[in-house]
């Protein structure tokens, strides 16, 4: 899903995305930045855990929007909002990159008065999987929730 990365010295939004298996828009959507002078030395930021393949990067092209892409990947469009650090009111433009979901990862953001029962059948899983796949849920609102699908041959 996510870690935790402390910007180190002579970093930039480039090398943390090649440290990190991710793209530098992904880590500027994510924590809101604009470009390398929004890192600090000894901070925290957000990365996405691209090496578990549960997102995929998408390239925006000419015509697209939020909720044509929200379609093609079968993800809510106020959800894949959230997942880049977007509003609303924010525009996308071709060549930019947005993270999705893969294929058989199905994402949930909690709502106010969500309970764990809810998620989980939300998420069409059981119990014992999703504890196992979500180290830390406290029922937050706006807190991302992933269920990567297995996959039958």
């Amino acid at each position: 899903m996510y870690t935790i990365y402390q910007v180190e010295y002579n970093d930039t939004l480039d090398s943390i995305a090649r440290k990190t298996n991710t793209t530098k828009d992904n880590i500027k959507n994510i924590n809101g930045f604009n470009d390398d002078s929004d890192l600090i030395v000894g901070g925290l930021i957000i990365v996405p855990k691209m090496g578990e393949q549960l997102f995929e990067t998408y390239r925006v092209k000419q015509g697209d929007s939020i909720y044509s892409i929200a379609k093609m990947y079968g993800v809510d469009p106020t959800t894949l909002l959230m997942l880049n650090g977007l509003d609303k009111d924010d525009y996308i433009h071709p060549n930019q990159e947005i993270m999705v979901p893969s294929g058989n990862v199905t994402v949930y953001v909690t709502k106010n008065g969500d309970t764990l029962n809810a998620i989980i059948n939300n998420l069409g899983v059981d119990a014992n999987t999703f504890n196992r796949e979500n180290e830390r849920i406290f029922v937050l609102e706006d807190q991302l929730v992933v269920h990567k699908k297995e996959i039958n041959n």
